[in-house]
């Protein structure tokens, strides 16, 4: 198993290094120079401020430019960023971080807007981190955020309410408003991409089927829910810290079924190459040896206790997985996950001595490959765990390499 988990490490580092992620694109220089490109599309999450191309795709080496000499760059049928000096409010929208102050607060800065819909009046987003910015602009009316900031009340008692400044509801149904345009429409508006490209696209009038074909290349959400079935190589051993009256044992290595459920959430950032999961899995360790960790000294000779160990677990490893796309069906990934266990009930029972205890929580580290979202299977290394963690002069070594396979049900 652990030779499996090498070798398959191994393959996605190769793999890294050998896929190609430029896509047909262009940029516009500062002197207006139009270049016809290929652009590696990361899926930007945050807004960019460089952007790495090649000017043919078998070249060896890309290059980078820079918000500093480019007032535009797009990629084909995905994505197009357009260089704008702003006044922008960074206010913060999380409740910690709230302040007094109902107007924004504004800051100059240069960034590359990302142009959302295109028309008379054209809507453009900013995201940086936690932080969501829209802005437009129209033949009449230059470019400026629209106002959207959550904001503190105090009281004459001094406690303090929350507020929102929605100003971008004015400066709609000032500067982007059509005869068919009413108030109680602007009034329901939230400050939300989908809503506002919803109301730019009807404004402009344009198709809104055509607009969702154009930007069909989009990273979207993904919600996956899939059925999990594998085997599990377990490991045991017990150690013991006391000097006398006891020694360590090793038990057999056992293969037993696994079986459970898992979601997974892929992520609508970077080509949908991250995702969050979850899984919820039942197995069962059970051994019982002619020698066991209890001993008994009788004139200096140790006398051996037959012993039996079993193990029952209910995890649910929550973690980060990334996606490497090999074409457009297959993947390989590699993931990292937390191990809850929900109900993890451990037992040593000789001659001698009972012990019951409850075990810790541990990482796990897995590898694998993917079909069309449909079919996975997985190499998965379950980090060392003490099962006898409510005691103290026992210690135990345990550990399962899993091979998993899912099927996509939703």
């Amino acid at each position: 198993m652990k030779k499996i988990l090498l070798l398959t490490l191994f393959l996605y580092f190769s793999a890294i290094n050998a896929q190609i992620s430029f896509e047909k694109g262009y940029f516009i220089s500062n002197n207006g120079t139009k270049t016809e490109c290929f652009i590696k599309n990361i899926d930007w999450y945050n807004n960019p401020i460089d952007f790495k191309y090649k000017i043919n795709l078998n070249d060896s080496d890309s290059k980078t430019e820079t918000i500093k000499n480019i007032t535009e760059f797009g990629i084909e049928n995905n994505v197009t960023y357009k260089r704008a000096s702003v006044k922008i409010d960074e206010s913060s929208n999380k409740l910690d971080n709230l302040s007094t102050n109902k107007n924004p607060i504004w800051k100059d800065d240069t960034v590359f807007l990302k142009v959302l819909i295109k028309g008379d009046a054209t809507l453009y987003q900013y995201v940086n981190g936690d932080m969501m910015r829209f802005f437009y602009e129209t033949k009449e009316r230059p470019l400026e955020q629209l106002v959207y900031k959550e904001y503190f009340v105090v009281n004459d008692n001094g406690g303090k309410t929350t507020d929102v400044n929605t100003f971008y509801k004015q400066q709609l149904y000032n500067n982007v408003k059509s005869e068919t345009t009413t108030l109680n429409e602007i009034k329901k508006l939230e400050y939300k991409k989908e809503q506002l490209v919803k109301y730019f696209i009807k404004y402009n009038h344009l198709d809104a089927n055509t607009v969702k074909q154009n930007s069909s290349n989009e990273t979207k959400s993904i919600y996956l829910l899939k059925i999990m079935a594998g085997i599990s190589s377990q490991s045991l051993s017990i150690n013991s810290s006391q000097p006398s009256g006891y020694t360590n044992a090793k038990y057999d290595n056992k293969i037993s079924p696994k079986f459970g459920i898992e979601g997974e959430y892929i992520l609508p950032v970077n080509k949908n190459k991250w995702s969050i999961f979850m899984n919820l899995a039942y197995q069962k360790y059970e051994d019982s040896q002619e020698y066991g960790i209890i001993t008994s000294i009788n004139n200096g000779q140790t006398i051996q206790h037959p012993s039996e160990v079993e193990y029952t677990n209910l995890q649910m490893p929550i973690g980060l997985r990334h996606y490497l796309f090999l074409n457009d069906n297959s993947k390989i990934f590699i993931n990292a996950a937390y191990v809850l266990n929900l109900y993890g009930k451990f037992t040593l029972k000789s001659s001698l001595i009972n012990l019951e205890s409850k075990s810790e929580n541990n990482f796990a580290l897995g590898l694998g490959y993917n079909y069309k979202n449909k079919l996975s299977a997985e190499v998965r290394a379950n980090l060392k765990k003490n099962l006898l963690r409510e005691y103290t002069v026992f210690k135990t070594d345990y550990s399962t390499i899993d091979l998993l396979f899912t099927y996509t049900i939703l």
